[in-house]
């Protein structure tokens, strides 16, 4: 039920947010990947540190250590060239979502991990674009390989169990 009222909420936004990615252009190149992916860098590496420092991680039951972004963004842009330099400069996200309490949590990771599951499209395409694969430039978007459906489902039913243990579904507050 959450997750349905999850992503009608978010629908607009998702929208919004696809439109603006280049990553399913036919005309794709590879530094536009490597530039696209280093801004995912400069995002997810401050908001990994921030989700495993919220204080509701361990109240919902999610070990986050193991769903992890930042060090597959980090084997994809050395794939694609990027040196320790470029990647120690590499300019990080300053504002960050809301993640004290475990709602919030919730609704942070609802949206990591729904970017998880939609990374399989982008995967296709960027080894028939680019020849890119999971195993040299592209882990980022292949997500957990062929566990990402369970690990979806898995994170689901967790955060279904969190909905109807605490009944609050307050959704876009």
């Amino acid at each position: 039920m959450i997750l349905q009222l999850l992503k009608q909420a978010t629908r607009a936004r998702h929208a919004a947010l696809e439109s603006r990615l280049t990553l399913l252009d036919p005309g794709l190149s590879r530094e536009d990947y490597r530039l696209c992916i280093g801004g995912f860098f400069g995002y997810y590496a401050p908001l990994e540190a921030h989700v495993l420092d919220s204080p509701g991680l361990r109240e919902i039951g999610l070990t986050y250590s193991e769903r992890r972004k930042t060090p597959r963004l980090i084997d994809d842009l050395k794939a694609l060239g990027a040196t320790p330099d470029f990647l120690a400069r590499a300019p990080l996200c300053r504002e960050l979502p809301d993640v004290a309490s475990s709602a919030r949590l919730f609704g942070c990771l609802y949206v990591i991990e729904g970017a998880t599951l939609g990374g399989q499209v982008i995967t296709r395409h960027l080894h028939t674009h680019l020849g890119l694969t999971p195993a040299c430039g592209a882990s980022f978007f292949s997500g957990y390989g062929a566990q990402t459906g369970s690990r979806w489902k898995a994170f689901g039913a967790l955060l279904n169990a969190y909905a109807e243990q605490s009944g609050q579904v307050q959704i876009g507050r």
